[in-house]
């Protein structure tokens, strides 16, 4: 069986591929910094771990080769925002914000990619946001921490393709998730009909882009990031 390590598993786009991933047969990992959350799915390893935080990474993904084997895909996942005046930031902001987004990334994919070269193969993923390719009013931040992730996966991918090792990211649109609540219902409206599908997205439409990509249906892509935003950004 497969192996499945996913950081920010417990709830949104997180959870719902822990619970496809799992029902198509992989093993899986799941990172978070509240550990097994009270809608557990069975069969599912959970490990609480901060992924601004190196060591406590290392020490989560040892633990999640010891019971589960070596890593075949891994979906950087957790992920946070802040909204506001970019004058009003403070610099506590933007350490939170790029720790956890870029942060994230960069340690998981430090602690995965010497047990992917050694074996390989695999497939290295991350949630990405449409605001790091256009930039967003008011959130300054998360944009340029997006577009930092959109930078390290495609150098990643240059780098890692000779060892068999594929890197991509999906790059959602409003997606409705807890992220969204600090929208009121105008707002979202607003972002619907802003959208040529006319909705929100759901987080099961997001599992299944990931999954399509650690499959051998995407054996040729990588380095790239794809959008999933009902057409919100063309």
């Amino acid at each position: 069986m497969p192996h499945l390590l996913i950081s920010g598993g417990t709830k949104g786009i997180g959870r719902a591929c822990v619970g496809l991933f799992a029902e198509r047969g992989f093993k899986v990992t799941s990172l978070s910094r509240t550990g097994t959350p009270d809608n557990a799915v069975e069969g599912v390893l959970y490990l609480q771990c901060d992924v601004k935080d190196p060591e406590s990474v290392k020490k989560a993904v040892d633990t999640a080769i010891e019971e589960n084997g070596s890593v075949d895909v891994l979906i950087s996942n957790a992920g946070i925002a802040v909204s506001g005046l970019a004058q009003d930031f403070k610099y506590q902001d933007y350490r939170d914000v790029m720790d956890t987004n870029f942060g994230g990334l960069f340690n998981l994919a430090s602690a995965v990619i010497p047990c992917m070269v050694r074996q390989g193969k695999g497939v290295i993923l991350a949630t990405s946001s449409m605001w790091g390719q256009t930039g967003a009013s008011c959130e300054a931040l998360y944009s340029a921490s997006k577009g930092a992730v959109d930078s390290y996966i495609k150098a990643l991918a240059k780098e890692l393709g000779p060892s068999g090792i594929r890197v991509n990211a999906v790059s959602p649109g409003a997606i409705d998730t807890d992220m969204m609540s600090c929208y009121d219902d105008e707002t979202k409206q607003v972002i619907c009909d802003d959208t040529p599908l006319g909705k929100l997205g759901s987080p099961n439409e997001i599992a299944e882009v990931m999954y399509f990509l650690q499959s051998d249906k995407a054996s040729f892509i990588t380095g790239q990031i794809i959008g999933a935003n009902g057409g919100y950004l063309i």
